[in-house]
């Protein structure tokens, strides 16, 4: 036996192998959640509480079936590894995280005077019937395995292989495109934005955990209010003044926590490309 000289891989995934991933996503989530609806005995369209179980379990058990079959797809050598903390953990970010979700919402909301269609919003307000089944679910179980999989796998190993601004813009349009509604798609990608730079920045799963739960958490509160349900754009809840008042407040806020964190935290470890954003294997062949 004889070893070869290093064989060069690319960090997994690569953006071919980010599409793929996201693809095999989506048909898992197709196939369990047809599972949950034929146990159900639900149509597409309807929604009750044993029809809305097992469609949002399904939804989750989706990621982490899609987690295991790509891990096995990459193999061990490219597999960029699951890790909850990063190296820059700080008390002050976790206290930054309120009030980054809420600049980020109301910037946000901008994308609500498109009037874009939204058919999973019917969905989202029958769920806010179950308190219980919403916190688990939206506020919990969604922002762990959405995080796990869009930042701590797709984003980690993206920016292994290339700039900061691709590795990141690529997860959040996948991230975007996973919750399949024009006006949702918009906002969650531009959402991903934000925790793909917090990822970039820290290196913590757990801090885009913390926002993306504090996001899905005063979202689905305001889905309990009538009046904010009911209203046909902010300007039923605002006046214009306010409005504009708000959005400047948000974008500085917003501008002066990312300004400090640029100063005060350098790109974490993981997030940095290795030499050709790749890793070297060796490959022990048989000699003749």
């Amino acid at each position: 036996m004889s070893a070869e000289p290093l064989k060069v891989l690319p960090a997994y995934p690569t953006l071919k192998e980010s599409w793929g991933a996201f693809g095999w996503l989506l048909l898992i989530s197709l196939l369990l959640g047809g599972v949950a609806l034929a146990l159900a005995g639900g149509r597409v369209g309807t929604h009750g509480l044993g029809r809305l179980v097992g469609i949002s379990l399904a939804s989750e058990l989706s990621i982490i079936v899609t987690i295991w079959w790509v891990r096995r797809r990459a193999g061990l050598e490219r597999w960029p590894g699951l890790a909850l903390q990063g190296p820059w953990e700080k008390w002050q970010l976790y206290a930054l995280l309120p009030a980054l979700v809420l600049a980020q919402d109301v910037l946000l909301s901008v994308v609500s005077l498109l009037h874009l269609p939204s058919p999973n919003e019917k969905i989202y307000q029958e769920m806010a019937r179950y308190p219980a089944l919403l916190f688990g679910i939206g506020c919990f179980a969604a922002p762990v395995l959405e995080e796990f999989f869009f930042r701590g796998i797709l984003l980690k190993g993206l920016l292994r292989n290339y700039r900061p601004a691709v590795a990141i813009g690529q997860s959040a349009l996948l991230f975007g495109l996973m919750h399949m509604s024009p006006a949702q798609s918009i906002a969650t990608a531009l959402m991903g934005a934000l925790l793909g730079w917090l990822y970039y920045r820290t290196g913590s799963v757990r801090l885009c955990i913390g926002l993306h739960m504090l996001n899905n958490l005063l979202a689905f509160n305001g889905m309990r209010h009538p009046k904010l349900t009911s209203a046909h754009d902010i300007f039923d809840i605002v006046s214009p003044g306010a409005y504009v008042a708000a959005l400047v407040v948000a974008a500085a806020t917003l501008g002066r926590i990312a300004w400090w964190m640029q100063r005060t935290l350098p790109p974490a470890p993981s997030s940095i490309p290795e030499e050709n954003g790749s890793i070297a294997v060796e490959q022990v062949l048989p000699s003749y």
